[in-house]
């Protein structure tokens, strides 16, 4: 497509993620419909012709563990290059000013802070350019809204937030292109960090290191520089005896239907509870596109296929627990919506969850928050809806729900598009 634009100089390209490198080599203006360009070391897309214009794109690097020469999103050969909404976490080589060192960090966790007071910690930035600084959620404000040519102090202050919400949400750096900075936390009883903590700090020699190496940068090297290996996530299959006791674990009540938006990390869900009497209880997760519909075989997740293709969802089950592994930083790009369900194997009519005492669904994240999700006792259904996930704008959000569905599972296979075979 990038090869053959249509007779007005446009290519259109369909909204998904797509996995690089990628160069352009015609003039022409690229319709990106918020697509994602990504590729494991940079140049993600090179830009090899004059009068090309960039619109609605994502361009990611997706290994952190980058030199500063392999670290670069967009390389153009020409300065004449347009950018209008386009995202990059990375450099923007060819485009003067702009190809200069930015120390901005990808993700700033606060960890715990403290309910219902207000709290102020920094962050500092380096900018090459001067730059519109703003956040996108509630509760939180920044000292400023520009950023002047080097080095920033910005204030990150939170107001007053309700003991076990999760605090998720954006700072958007916007001057050429878009950079993004992922602000995540969670209102507890207690501080993880201290009052007016730096959050993150710009090292002192790295813009004047970063321009001697723009200097000395061999584009013919860059082209023939082998593929670093891609970082890998370890899925972890069953829970060892010390983790309870390795997490500074804080326990969150989550109320049925109410948003929440998630940090991108691991989590693990299962179902707990003390059955009166002996259930098979089997989980089952769907991972849908934007019709609501399961694309791929891989992508229902169950007894019969434990993990998803792409490595993002694993299934533990084991005799004693049945346990959903999510990792969030490697759901698809065309992947928006996922369900969990969990539903009592057989035809017994007694074997409901009713028969559940003390039922949880419980949701560990890898950094040791832990949210329960109790079930009402009054469950007279074989299938439980426990949680839903939903992701607009690249936000993964969780709707708790907890309610039991009397169709049967059958019917819910169907109606996300998959035939069961008896």
């Amino acid at each position: 497509m990038l090869d053959n634009p249509d007779d007005s100089g446009r290519v259109n390209l369909p909204k998904g993620e797509y996995e690089g490198k990628f160069i352009v080599r015609k003039s022409c203006k690229i319709n990106g419909n918020g697509a994602l360009l990504w590729n494991n070391s940079g140049p993600v897309l090179v830009v090899d012709a004059e009068n090309v214009e960039l619109d609605n794109l994502k361009i990611e690097l997706t290994n952190s563990n980058l030199s500063p020469e392999q670290y670069i999103s967009v390389y153009c050969r020409y300065g004449d290059t347009k950018f209008t909404d386009v995202e990059v976490n990375g450099t923007v080589l060819g485009i003067k000013d702009e190809e200069q060192f930015w120390g901005v960090p990808r993700v700033v966790d606060i960890g715990t802070f403290e309910a219902e007071k207000t709290h102020a910690y920094i962050i500092e930035i380096y900018s090459p350019v001067e730059a519109e600084i703003s956040c996108n959620f509630h509760d939180v404000t920044l000292s400023v809204d520009t950023l002047v040519q080097g080095y920033n102090t910005i204030t990150v202050n939170i107001g007053k937030i309700r003991s076990g919400s999760m605090l998720y949400g954006n700072i958007i750096i916007k001057s050429l292109v878009e950079r993004r900075i992922i602000l995540c936390g969670t209102a507890g009883d207690k501080n993880t960090l201290d009052e007016g903590t730096v959050l993150f700090a710009v090292n002192r020699e790295a813009p004047v290191q970063y321009s001697e190496m723009l200097k000395n940068l061999d584009l013919v090297q860059l082209a023939t520089m082998p593929e670093p290996e891609p970082e890998t996530i370890e899925i972890q299959q069953e829970e060892p005896e010390e983790t309870s006791e390795e997490l500074d674990e804080e326990n969150v009540l989550i109320a049925p239907g109410k948003r929440l938006p998630i940090a991108p990390k691991q989590y693990k869900i299962e179902l707990v509870g003390e059955p009166d009497i002996k259930m098979d209880i089997d989980a089952y997760l769907f991972m849908l596109d934007n019709r609501g519909r399961v694309s791929a075989d891989k992508r229902m997740i169950f007894f019969g296929n434990d993990h998803s293709e792409c490595g993002s969802v694993t299934y533990l089950n084991a005799p004693d627990k049945r346990v959903m592994y999510i990792d969030f930083r490697r759901i698809p790009g065309d992947v928006n919506m996922m369900t969990l369900l969990f539903s009592i194997y057989g035809k017994n009519p007694t074997h409901l969850f009713d028969k559940l005492r003390n039922g949880d669904v419980s949701i560990l994240c890898e950094n040791g928050v832990h949210m329960h999700l109790p079930l009402p006792g009054n469950i007279h259904c074989k299938t439980l809806l426990a949680v839903a996930f939903e992701c607009t704008d690249g936000i993964w959000e969780m709707i708790p729900s907890g309610k039991g569905i009397t169709m049967p599972l059958e019917d819910i296979c169907k109606s996300y598009g998959v035939t069961i075979v008896s």
